[in-house]
């Protein structure tokens, strides 16, 4: 996909708009965490309305972009920008939302680190995107840090019985929704790349998240969430933290994002994937979230994966999707 380029003013701007973004989107586990969840630990948002809450603030933060440009799409991309609004958009949102009712935020920023290995694959597996010795590498050291991190889960988890079969399935099944998550976020970047060439990312993700908004507010508006809102203590909160994450984290990174690509180039853009579980990490501590030394490791393991798949590689896939 085309950007523009232009001259930062200070070489020393990049570095904090990276930073910046990995704090953000760092962040994004921890507030979903607060809308889940009130502040005695009960359950405040249902999980799918939550999903459907974040896309529509999303999609209602984007909407000027999206007015303006919706009509002027050529009719044979219209299938293509509502694929990218529902498989990457709106089916991770619910995936995250439904996989941190039961695992730790941390463990949610780590796993959401192996979307540029699924966009790899994806794209040699189903488009024209080849693969070298070092990708295989890279992908294979990856996957074991998955296995690791989620088996690091299962044994450390002070869930009740989690070396029987029940509880190694309460780690197993979440996890593995934070997976198909990155799955879809890796045939979302590749749809983007093969289907939408041409046209600016704010411009797809503004349309995409414009269509797939309108179902989501009819989603909350016929749920839950407006009497928790008025009604529940925490609900005001819960509120704020999704709209912090909808509005902050999808609008705001993505004019970050963009910016930091007409600054310097995507193969630099992309490592706030490294940057991210840091924050994600640090969060899920100060919010007494245990993390061992195993969970650590595994997450670097994973980091390290992406590394190696992305080291050399061209600047030319300016597109990186954050839950």
């Amino acid at each position: 996909m085309s950007t523009f380029t232009s001259q930062a003013p200070s070489r020393w701007a990049p570095v904090l708009v990276l930073f910046l973004l990995g704090f953000v989107w760092g962040s994004s586990f921890i507030l979903m965490k607060f809308g889940l969840f009130a502040r005695d630990g009960s359950a405040l948002f249902p999980p799918f309305q939550l999903a459907a809450l974040r896309i529509s603030i999303a999609g209602a933060t984007l909407l000027p972009v999206s007015l303006l440009h919706l009509r002027k799409l050529p009719r044979d991309h219209w299938k293509w920008i509502a694929t990218v609004g529902i498989i990457g958009s709106f089916i991770p949102a619910l995936l995250f939302a439904k996989a941190q009712v039961h695992l730790p935020s941390a463990m949610a920023g780590m796993l959401n680190a192996l979307s540029p290995l699924w966009t790899l694959i994806i794209g040699v597996a189903f488009f024209t995107v080849s693969l070298q010795k070092r990708q295989v590498v890279g992908i294979g050291i990856g996957l074991i840090g998955t296995v690791w991190l989620i088996l690091a889960q299962s044994l450390g988890s002070d869930a009740p019985a989690v070396t029987s079969q029940s509880g190694m399935t309460q780690v197993w099944k979440p996890a593995m929704m934070l997976v198909a998550a990155t799955i879809c976020y890796g045939i979302s970047v590749n749809i983007t790349r093969e289907k939408l060439q041409g046209l600016p990312s704010r411009v797809i993700a503004a349309c995409s998240l414009g269509l797939v908004g309108v179902p989501a507010f009819g989603i909350v508006m016929t749920g839950e969430i407006p009497q928790l809102i008025a009604h529940h203590p925490d609900g005001l909160r819960g509120l704020f933290a999704v709209g912090i994450l909808a509005a902050v984290g999808t609008a705001g990174a993505l004019v970050l994002f963009n910016q930091l690509i007409a600054w310097t180039n995507a193969v630099v853009a992309a490592s706030v994937t490294y940057i991210i579980p840091i924050f994600a990490a640090l969060w899920g501590w100060w919010d007494g979230e245990i993390l061992t030394y195993q969970h650590l490791l595994a997450g670097t393991c994973i980091i390290l994966g992406v590394w190696v798949t992305n080291r050399g590689r061209k600047p030319t896939a300016p597109q990186v999707l954050k839950s």
